[in-house]
């Protein structure tokens, strides 16, 4: 751990390991309402050694504190010696980079590693004004950017108020996409369908007529139920599928494992079961308004399976459970013919050199615009009357 002062009579410190950092100082500023933020799971992502110097991440999280000692701003942060786990965030940037100002790894990035999925970035106490703690945060940031002679500082998957705050900090503000799901007030899946134009209705209908016929039984783990022991099944189904589709596999055993041990109140773990053998499996992250339907697996098998399990599923359980979202996260063409609306996911990125920040501002630019492309396209493949797409997708 590393510490100065900081300009408003307070202090940063750096920290090389979540395991420095006390949990309740970090929560205090994560907040109860996404888990991925919590110290619980930054911690898993180390210890499990996905977050590593060997994996090339380098821990550098960002604490600061009141002139009273009490810690008032957090945010995770790692240099970075790759791109991997942002999915084209920063795509084609690194090669002008080296062409016009010199090496670009490292980049100081901010986010959740391996897990493109919108939350807060930038974490402040609620005792606080937050406008004015955020704004050191981000100098804090630029700060250790330099320091570490970084390229840049690279916030993403981060919340809409802390996108439009970076401006202000001379961020350049970009875009991507996500696929999320928002219940504008239904109460069954059959509302959702009635909202659908007839095409779109009979083919949701036709697709689960044929898993029903299947014959399947479903269990979810959440809470006490869900243990260690899970993750042996549920590891097997996970890779077999990465596998199939030639992608390669971020996540490793140990840190579900650990998940599922510290933090099992906010997972569901649906397995289906053909017989006493199950057959594939989906694992939500939960907070209090939103279901996070990020893990899926399967034999491969049973055709129509993951849009019934990973989709119709999930929004009954949503429905249900009285979640208002669902973020499907950022692939997926399949999912918007079945009701799922895409939203942009926000970025910012701070370059230490001046030379290249036009050459960057015009490649943000065309990002963006191409972000905003694909989210109308994608919308316009909604199953709703035109018109009508809001409801039930968006």
């Amino acid at each position: 751990m590393s510490a100065s002062p900081h300009m408003d009579s307070g202090t940063v410190s750096v920290h090389t390991a979540m395991a420095d950092i006390p949990p309740e100082e970090w929560n205090r500023c994560a907040g109860p309402d996404n888990p991925y933020v919590w110290h619980s799971h930054l911690l898993a992502l180390e210890e499990s050694g996905i977050v590593s110097p060997e994996n090339g991440f380098h821990p550098r999280h960002i604490v600061l504190r009141d002139r009273d000692g009490k810690v008032v701003a957090t945010a995770p942060a790692y240099l970075k010696d790759h791109s991997e786990g942002e999915l084209g965030v920063d795509l084609g940037l690194a090669m002008a980079h080296n062409r016009a100002a010199g090496p670009y790894y490292p980049k100081l990035q901010v986010e959740v590693p391996m897990t493109p999925i919108t939350g807060p970035r930038l974490l402040i106490s609620k005792d606080v004004n937050e406008a004015e703690t955020r704004q050191s945060l981000l100098a804090a940031l630029r700060q250790q950017a330099e320091k570490e002679s970084a390229s840049s500082v690279q916030i993403t998957y981060m919340t809409e108020p802390e996108w439009n705050a970076t401006e202000t900090a001379g961020f350049l503000k970009s875009e991507g996409n996500a696929y999320v799901w928002r219940n504008p007030g239904l109460k069954s899946f059959d509302d959702i369908l009635a909202t659908m134009h007839s095409r779109g209705r009979s083919k949701i209908r036709r697709e689960r007529r044929k898993v029903a016929a299947e014959g399947l039984t479903y269990r979810t783990y959440r809470g006490d139920s869900l243990s260690a022991e899970l993750t042996a099944p549920f590891f097997e189904m996970y890779t077999a599928t990465y596998s199939y589709n030639k992608t390669e596999l971020w996540h490793n055993p140990a840190y579900f494992e650990q998940i599922f041990t510290t933090m099992p109140d906010v997972q569901d773990l649906t397995f289906a079961y053909r017989g006493d053998v199950p057959v594939a499996m989906q694992l939500s992250i939960l907070s209090e308004d939103t279901i996070y339907a990020q893990h899926w697996g399967h034999s491969g098998d049973i055709r129509f399976l993951h849009f019934e399990l990973g989709i119709y599923q999930t929004v009954e359980a949503a429905i249900r459970d009285g979640k208002t979202a669902i973020n499907f996260g950022t692939t997926g063409q399949h999912k918007a013919e079945r009701g799922i609306g895409m939203e942009p996911a926000y970025h910012s990125l701070w370059f230490r050199s001046e030379e290249f920040l036009d050459i960057a501002a015009m490649g943000i630019k065309r990002k963006r615009a191409a972000a905003e492309k694909e989210r109308d396209e994608e919308n316009a493949r909604l199953p709703f009357p035109l018109g009508d797409q809001e409801e039930g997708g968006r």
